[in-house]
């Protein structure tokens, strides 16, 4: 009667029990055969689990499994008729009348093929150019678990290169795996392929289950020459890296109005960072839109700054930045977009209404300007807003348009309160597109709900470039020091808002 009670005892213990506090090193623990469970979802599970005979006396028992067992004396059978969880791992016990538990765990890994493979060229389409860069992309569909899988790309018989996930779910997913590599003239008519292989070590399927993709033939064109015009459908497309984060910082404490701040958008380890505009938000106005001048095409983290002078409206307004990567038409469209999280800052310290006005001096005259000559597509050039003699400087604002087109908005970070000339400068970078479009600058001088109203505006005369020699050329651009050429506003016609 006593045996017949404790057992009924132990199975009530057992079907509470944590396995955690099971002793996994405990001599003589029960013993899974096979020691491993490798299974492919949906099929069928057997398996049995023994212990001594010297044990028998004890409570001996499965926790956390699913499926039937049968008890025969030593030895368990564990079976499924059909295995549809992805995560389990299934524990064998025996715990004597002290309540000891001693146990094994059996690992099991439930695998899924993939449905298929497919590959392409990245952002590209048409024929490669010799000596240039280029991504291939292998997408394996619905696979698990991915972090056994190994993925290779091929260049006809020839192995390029082998990556692996680490990602550790254990459901199907879908992951895409991509590698770069530089064309050679001998790889004109090469078939280019990749090929997914689930390895699940020595318990698994024997050969291990391996899906490749369709092959794509390449044609490869040699680069062109010095001045020649290239096919479209060959332009080259930059290898590139989303950022790894995006986040928004200011001067440290609260804000007080009518001050002037720092606002900070940190991008990570983003490539080619020259590509990147960065747009700063108060709520859902654009501040002020930047680039980077970084020619560097490795990924690498780049800080951007914006000054802002804070308003009585601004209280509670939420500022966050955004970072877009433009990569052309060849790109991903839309283009990568990532965006930091929202920060608001209250007032601590209220302005009265008798806050002197800084006395201020509108701008005499405003000139656009840019490296002199005529624009090539697809190249890097830097717009000069020249405002001379404005004051308080650090109350202006200037914005740059291509067309009706906001481009970026920049603010002065110098203190003077009397009249200077100051100059501003945005990089751009031309596409097809924008032959004949107007270049131009605004300033406006913003000088609190105090100052005028609307505030004053002065905006330079308009100038357009059109193109005559293609992105490919290697004509040297003039650089800044050489020669500049400006466009200066019309006094009797460009001032408003006074």
């Amino acid at each position: 009667m006593f045996f017949i009670l404790l057992v009924v005892s132990l199975m009530s213990f057992l079907s509470d029990f944590h396995v955690s506090s099971c002793d996994e090193y405990c001599p003589d623990k029960p013993v899974f055969n096979p020691s491993r469970l490798v299974v492919k979802y949906g099929d069928p599970v057997s398996v049995t689990c023994s212990i001594r005979q010297s044990y028998q006396d004890y409570f001996f028992g499965l926790v956390d499994f699913m499926g039937n067992h049968t008890k025969n004396g030593t030895t368990i059978l564990w079976e499924v008729q059909r295995m549809t969880e992805w995560r389990t791992l299934t524990t064998c016990c025996h715990i004597n009348a002290t309540d000891y538990c001693c146990c094994s765990k059996l690992p099991v890994t439930v695998y899924k093929p993939p449905d298929n493979v497919s590959f392409s060229f990245r952002n590209h389409s048409g024929p490669l150019l010799e000596g240039h860069q280029y991504t291939l992309q292998c997408e394996v569909h619905n696979v698990a678990p991915v972090e056994n899988l190994i993925v290779t790309f091929y260049r006809g018989q020839t192995a390029l290169g082998q990556l692996q996930s680490n990602n550790i779910e254990k459901k199907p997913v879908t992951e895409i795996f991509t590698l770069s590599f530089n064309t050679k003239k001998e790889d004109d008519g090469v078939q280019y392929w990749c090929e997914a292989k689930l390895e699940l070590g020595p318990e698994g399927p024997q050969p291990p289950p391996v899906v490749t993709s369709e092959k794509l033939s390449a044609t490869v064109n040699s680069t062109p020459a010095p001045g020649t015009n290239p096919s479209t459908s060959s332009t080259l497309i930059p290898s590139f890296k989303p950022p790894d984060s995006v986040s928004i910082g200011f001067n440290y404490g609260r804000m007080l109005k009518y001050r002037q701040y720092t606002l900070l958008c940190k991008v990570q380890k983003v490539a080619p960072v020259e590509n990147l505009i960065v747009t700063f938000y108060g709520g859902q106005t654009a501040l002020g839109q930047l680039q980077s001048n970084n020619t560097e095409k490795k990924p690498v983290t780049e800080i951007f700054t914006l000054n802002i002078n804070t308003k009585k409206e601004d209280d509670g307004v939420q500022y966050w930045c955004e970072a877009k990567l433009e990569l052309g038409p060849e790109g991903p469209q839309p283009p990568l977009v990532l965006t930091s999280e929202k920060f608001s800052s209250p007032w601590t310290i209220p302005s009265t209404s008798s806050t002197p006005i800084p006395s201020f001096k509108p701008p005499d005259s405003v000139s656009i300007g840019f490296n002199y000559g005529r624009m090539l597509k697809y190249r890097q050039y830097t717009l000069l807003c020249k405002v001379q003699k404005v004051a308080p400087v650090e109350n202006l604002t200037v914005t740059f348009y291509g067309g009706q087109t906001a481009l970026g908005q920049l603010q002065s970070n110098n203190t003077e309160k009397k009249p200077v000339t100051e100059i501003f400068t945005l990089n751009i970078n031309t596409k097809k597109e924008d032959d004949g479009v107007q270049y131009w600058c605004e300033a406006k001088l913003e000088l609190r709900p105090e100052g005028p109203q609307p505030p004053l505006v002065l905006t330079s005369e308009k100038f357009s470039s059109p193109w005559t020699i293609p992105s490919t050329s290697s004509t040297p651009i003039p650089s800044f020091k050489d020669r500049q050429h400006w466009v200066n506003y019309s006094p009797t016609t460009q001032r408003r808002n006074q």
